[in-house]
Formats: C-alpha cells, structure tokens, sequence
C-alpha cells in the first residue's frame, strides 16, 4: 500500500493529540497508512535505486516512538516518517540517501549525521587534501538545485590544520549531510511516489560515494 493522504492526516492528527491514549486508539490507521505504507514504499526504492544505480541496497525505517532519555520535549511520537537507504555491503554509520515525509513538507538528503572517530579522522585526512575540492564541488552542483548544507559543528579548524587552510569549512565539520526540502509532499504519494522520490534521490548519490571512500 502506497503513502497517501491519510499518511498524511494521520501524521497531522499526530502532532494534534500527540499521548500514548490517543495513538493506542489509532493504531490500526498507523500500521496501515504509515507503518505497512512505509514498509512498502521502501522496498520498492531500493528495489529501484538498485537498477539504477547498480548497486545493492537495503532501507532503514525510522521508529516512531521518540527517545525520551535525554529529551526536555517528552510527547512520545515522532509525526513524521524518516527512511535511509545504504548501500547492501555498507557499514550501519556510513552513507546514507534520506527521505523525510511529515506534514507539509518532504525532504530529500544524503550524508552521514555524525562521523565515528575513526571515520573523523580519515575524513580530515581526505578533505585536506585533494579530496576536500571533490567534496566542495558536489556540494555546489547540489546548491545550485537549491540543496542547504548545514553549518559546521565547530567555530575553528581542529589542531594540527592551520585557521586559514584552504578546506576549513570541511575540517570544521564532525559529520556532513545535505538536504533539499519542498513544502509539497504530493510526489510521495500513491503509486508513483517511490519513482518520482527516487528520481530525486539519486541527484545526491556523488555525495554518498565520496563519503564511501572514507569507510
């Protein structure tokens, strides 16, 4: 079953009545229109990213239920549904294409949200040298679709690289990702929603193949 608007109602009552009372009454709707609905919108994009990119793949659904641990908001729901899609052979923390779908919005991306320490320093080690121009020059085909790059985590370039290095923005980050966003959530929906995601989607594969090189 494709997402629908009742993906999207659902998602929107969600934020409306976010308690564990008012999705127990719903969770028939969850599990048809977003749970089952995810599950069969992933298979069919990895399905489709791995013809055209010739390549094995495999999906990450996110859990709806929030991590509370060390969160000030406690509401129990994400109202959203958030998917990754790795390369079959990959690693669990390493590139990754990202599709997010909530209430008025959808979000295309790729990237890694934070480097293992191992990965850190090679990427440090990458991006210093001639791999930074690589990954700079991605990143600027991506913004010139209207792509946003977050900012970088830290204010100054980590020892032992000089302030003025040439790849100071890329030093600077501790994990990097980029993202397109769109406040019309219709292409994700119905029948064709996993072709016209996908089609979107692959704009960011340089992305995930630069960041592949660093495992």
């Amino acid at each position: 079953m494709p997402f629908s608007e009742a993906t999207v109602d659902f998602l929107t009552d969600l934020r409306a009545n976010n308690t564990s009372d008012w999705f127990g009454a719903n969770r028939k709707i969850y599990e048809t229109d977003v749970r089952d609905a995810a599950k069969w919108f992933s298979a069919e994009v990895v399905r489709m990213l791995e013809e055209k990119l010739d390549a094995p793949h495999r999906a990450r659904i996110f859990r709806i239920n929030r991590d509370l641990r060390f969160a000030k908001d406690k509401t129990p729901y994400n109202t959203h549904v958030h998917m990754a899609f790795m390369k079959g052979d990959g690693e669990k923390d390493g590139p990754a294409l990202m599709l997010g779908l909530e209430p008025g919005k959808l979000t295309f991306g790729a990237g890694i949200m934070q480097f293992a320490p191992g990965r850190l320093a090679r990427w440090r080690d990458f991006v210093s040298g001639e791999g930074g121009e690589r990954v700079v020059a991605a990143l600027n085909a991506l913004e010139g679709l209207g792509a946003r790059v977050p900012k970088p985590d830290l204010k100054k370039v980590p020892a032992p690289f000089p302030q003025d290095h040439r790849a100071a923005d890329l030093l600077k980050r501790k994990g990097l990702t980029v993202w397109i966003d769109q406040e019309d959530v219709t292409p994700a929906l119905g029948a064709d929603g996993p072709e016209n995601c996908v089609d979107r989607l692959i704009v960011f594969a340089p992305i995930v193949e630069l960041l592949g090189e660093i495992e």
